[in-house]
Parts: C-alpha cells; structure tokens; sequence
C-alpha cells in the first residue's frame, strides 16, 4: 500500500445490496476495480464480549489510494454491522487503518474508554473495531502490521491504477 502507516486506509460502507452498490460504485463513481470476496474466514469472532457468528460479503477497491469496503451482512446475528443499521444509521460505517504496533495502538483506544466492539482474524492476522461512534460518527477498524493485509491491499490497489473500467467486479477466494 502507498500511504503510509497509521493513515486512513479505508472507508467502509454498508450496504442493503452488494450487486446494487458495486454498479454505483463502478458505473457512476468509476472507483474500481472491485474484488468481490464471499465466505470469508472470519476466525474467532468476539462481538461486545461474546462469540460471534456473522457473515459476510465484502467487496474491496480503490480509490486512488484510498480504499473503499463494501459490506452486506448475510445472516441476522447481532454484529457490530447489525447494530449500526438497527439504530437507523447508513453510509459511512468505519474507516480503517493500520497501525506501526497494532497491539499498542489497540491498548491506546481502550485507555481513551473505547469499547471494542468486534474483533476476529482473517488468516491468524487480529483486527479489531472499535465503537467510536461518539467521537467520530462511525466505528474504527484497526489491522494487524502484517504481510496478510499489506499484500491483499497492495494487490487491489495495483489493480486500481490505470483501470480502464473493463471487468469492474472480480472474485476473490476469502
């Protein structure tokens, strides 16, 4: 990823309709190319204290450098995706960034009184959200300094360069 460590990286949005919100995106906002991303592994999940179980479809592009998380919950559990609609709230759900030292970094949003509010790994890499809706809005999305993320954000950056708006929603196995 070009932008430097400890910057917004990403700008999450969820979304009723993930086909719905990728032609947005792609046709009118020419932001993309988008990787489409269904059963993710989301392991040990932990929502406001307990397991949880939810579901996903995501679909991650870029924007120049920033880049932008499409979200669709596919079950109805209690997640921090549910609760944000259930208050009525829509568009923008979290930014993200990736920390120097994730662990110190976390350690500092709970110090300031920031709830987590859910938390899991993808490929053994933690990531955490963080209920900063008072402060900001919408919830913070910490990742891990790990090759996992950099990689997979690189690859969706590059792609995003010099895209010719050709083959706007491509898969990728999560």
């Amino acid at each position: 990823m070009t932008q430097p460590l400890h910057t917004v990286r990403q700008l999450g949005y969820l979304v009723g309709d993930l086909d719905e919100a990728l032609k947005y995106w792609t046709e009118v906002l020419k932001v993309g190319p988008f990787f489409r991303m269904e059963h993710i592994e989301l392991e040990n999940q932990v929502y406001r204290g307990n397991p949880g179980n939810v579901e996903l479809v995501i679909a991650l592009g870029n924007s120049g450098s920033v880049q932008i998380e499409l979200i669709q919950q596919m079950n109805d559990v209690p997640s921090v995706y549910k609760e944000f609609i259930d208050a009525g709230r829509s568009g923008l759900h979290h930014f993200g960034l990736m920390p120097v030292d994730y662990h110190s970094t976390r350690q500092q949003y709970i110090d300031l009184g920031h709830e987590t509010a859910f938390e899991c790994t993808i490929a053994g890499a933690p990531l955490v959200y963080f209920d900063t809706l008072d402060a900001l809005g919408h919830y913070t999305e910490l990742w891990d300094n790990n090759d996992f993320y950099k990689d997979l954000f690189m690859e969706i950056e590059n792609a995003a360069i010099d895209w010719d708006g050709k083959n706007p929603v491509r898969t990728l196995e999560g």
